[in-house]
């Protein structure tokens, strides 16, 4: 970028200096025969008034620029050469009337022009167009004079008519490449400065910003000010070269120091402008500030450093492959086949892909070539050096360039072989411990069914014992027969909870939206409430998608310990639920004995209980049949108790 502006002021600075120097050329000639024809101007005089002819002698016929001589009416009475040759008319052969050759835009002109010549006799530097015979107009300078006769009167007026069109062309031009050159200097995104023996004659605004200072700061200023300490010796060395005409041009990087004592790098390219003898007389600096993209540079290069570390330190292997090859790979890959660095770099993908596997890879990458994917996620086997092979996880990412075609691909390869044989481990104990599951099931129903056999014959006969000997059986009696029914019904709950706890996971009925309130409603119904207690849904409570004998085995389990445990005179549970983003959230509040803090958790264990009172009828499965149908549902459930006070649970649902 910087070199192409270079040039372009090389160029525009060449066709000033040509087009000035055809300028001065013409200036330097036409003064010379301007002051050779003043001087003959000054002899020549006469007192009589001439007749129209070619003057073809005497001191006008050898002048370069034209002359003509005409009466005060405006008749031409003698032309010589050039003025022939400029008009196109010859008097020998036609007359002229010098008003006729008046651009006719320039006639006002002109004829105030003319007054002043019979006012004061003489005019200098009239400029202005006239027409010719045959051809376009004419740009012309005339230096006139009136001639007098011997009683002093004006009978004629005589002038040197110089044609200044080309000058004119060639100074348009000049004023045209100077424009030129002001609006490439004016406008360039660089700081251009010219100089002149270390003093700065010209600089441009792009370079006045970037430095902060003004015009006329800039023209006092010593360029050597701008640069560090440091660096003043460097840039010494390179002003001798250039002043040694070791070297004419130079390019280097540089920090200059701004007016605000900012440190800006750039990048200089100065060049010496010799005059027209070939000794140097200026240096042209171009400065661009490239302190951004120095700092972009730096962050790429401690980005790619960092890459670097990634890639050399990564557990993963990492390969770069063009076209199958493998370019570039890490240690860890290396490690992971056997392979050293030399040995890699004749590798090909195809050398360490296992057979079974190349169909399907080759498969992939076509899909790559064609532009179908750029990023392939795929397992595979992988040759190690060794000929064993192992099972690996590649990750394929494509490389483009800026024209959309493949530069590279990336593939990170993970290995997976103990996590496949852990995975199928996992899979074995699985199926091992369903099939344990399934025959423990099993089991915990064919002994609670073989339980529930001798618990009823023990139930017949405590039965006819009463009907039999009850008029003959004291009161301890019954007492203890009675003790015995009692115990063989907890005997039986206990089993019908081990039967449920063991089935619920089991038994999958049909899940479908179930309503809280419905549910509510046929507990309430179905379970015995002592007057003294009442049970109060705060608000209508929201349904969830479960399956309705679980959720009415969770509610009941709980609202009828709630109703069990209550040791006031004035009972209350209250159903509620709150909103909590994804969830809904259950309550059952009770205000009965509560539940001591270090018995939070233990009371959802199997077979755990606090009730001592056996008309409680208690089995301790209850909270932790609760507990599991939660976890079937990925729910939670907590409680806070005081003791004396009350207890709450929480059902903690997604919606």
């Amino acid at each position: 970028m910087i070199d192409e502006q270079i040039a372009l002021l090389e160029r525009a600075l060449g066709r000033e200096k040509l087009a000035r120097k055809e300028a001065e050329k013409i200036l330097e000639e036409k003064s010379l025969e301007l002051y050779e024809l003043n001087q003959k101007l000054k002899i020549a005089n006469t007192t009589s008034t001439p007749k129209p002819t070619k003057k073809e002698n005497g001191v006008y016929s050898s002048l370069a620029d034209a002359y003509l001589k005409m009466d005060l009416a405006g008749n031409a009475l003698e032309m010589n050469e050039a003025a022939i040759e400029l008009f196109g008319y010859d008097l020998q052969n036609e007359s002229l009337n010098i008003v006729n050759l008046i651009y006719r835009d320039d006639f006002t002109y002109a004829m105030n022009c003319y007054k002043d010549l019979i006012k004061n006799g003489a005019f200098t530097d009239y400029v202005a167009r006239v027409y010719t015979k045959e051809g376009p107009y004419k740009l012309v300078h005339i230096n006139a004079n009136l001639v007098y006769n011997d009683k002093k009167v004006a009978i004629a007026a005589e002038g040197i008519i110089r044609d200044i069109t080309e000058e004119n062309k060639a100074r348009v031009l000049i004023e045209e490449q100077r424009a030129e050159l002001s609006t490439i200097v004016n406008s360039s995104p660089f700081g251009i400065v010219l100089t002149e023996n270390g003093t700065i004659i010209k600089s441009n605004k792009a370079f006045q910003d970037m430095m902060g200072f003004t015009v006329n700061e800039l023209q006092h200023i010593d360029p050597i000010e701008f640069i560090l300490p440091q660096d003043v010796s460097k840039i010494q060395e390179i002003q001798a070269q250039m002043n040694s005409g070791e070297k004419n041009r130079i390019d280097f990087t540089q920090e200059i120091k701004t007016k605000k004592g900012e440190l800006i790098k750039v990048r200089v390219n100065i060049t010496t402008i010799f005059d027209d003898h070939g000794k140097p007389k200026y240096r042209l600096s171009i400065l661009e500030n490239i302190t951004e993209e120095a700092r972009r540079n730096a962050l790429i290069e401690d980005q790619r450093e960092q890459l670097e570390v990634i890639f050399d330190n990564s557990p993963l292997g990492i390969v770069l492959s063009d076209n199958g090859a493998l370019t570039k790979v890490n240690q860890a890959l290396l490690d992971l086949l056997g392979y050293t660095h030399e040995e890699s770099k004749s590798l090909r993908f195809e050398d360490i892909t296992h057979a079974g596997d190349l169909a399907a890879s080759k498969g992939l990458m076509q899909k790559i070539q064609n532009g179908e994917q750029d990023t392939v996620i795929l397992k595979k086997r992988y040759i190690k050096k060794d000929g064993t092979t192992i099972s690996a996880k590649s990750n394929l990412s494509v490389v483009r360039d800026s024209t959309g075609k493949i530069k590279y691909h990336v593939i990170v390869i993970e290995d997976i072989s103990e996590q496949e044989r852990a995975e199928q481990q996992k899979e074995n104990l699985l199926k091992r411990l369903e099939k344990s599951n399934n025959e423990l099931q099993e089991y915990a129903h064919v002994v609670s069914h073989d339980l529930k056999s001798p618990l009823r014959s023990i139930s017949a006969l405590v039965s006819w014992i009463k009907e039999d000997c009850n008029d003959i059986m004291h009161d301890q009696g019954h007492r203890n027969l009675d003790l015995i029914e009692l115990t063989v019904e907890k005997m039986e709950s206990l089993i019908n909870g081990i039967l449920t706890y063991s089935a619920i996971e089991r038994a999958k009925d049909e899940e479908r939206v179930v309503s809280i309130d419905e549910t509510i409603e046929n507990i309430v119904a179905l379970l015995y409430i002592p007057d003294h207690i009442t049970v109060t849904v705060n608000k209508p409570l929201p349904s969830i998608y479960a399956d309705p004998t679980r959720v009415q085995q969770l509610f009941q389990n709980l609202i009828g310990n709630a109703i069990n445990y209550i040791d006031k005179e004035v009972g209350t549970v209250e159903i509620d639920y709150q909103d909590a983003g994804k969830y809904w959230i259950y309550s059952i509040k009770d205000n009965g004995v509560g539940i001591a803090k270090e018995y939070h958790e233990k009371i959802f264990g199997i077979f755990q209980s606090l009730n001592t009172d056996p008309k409680k009828g208690s089995t301790g499965i209850g909270l932790s049949i609760v507990k599991k149908i939660v976890e079937q549902y990925e729910g939670e459930i907590y409680l806070e108790s005081e003791e004396g006070v009350g207890t709450t649970f929480f059902l903690k649902f997604k919606k």
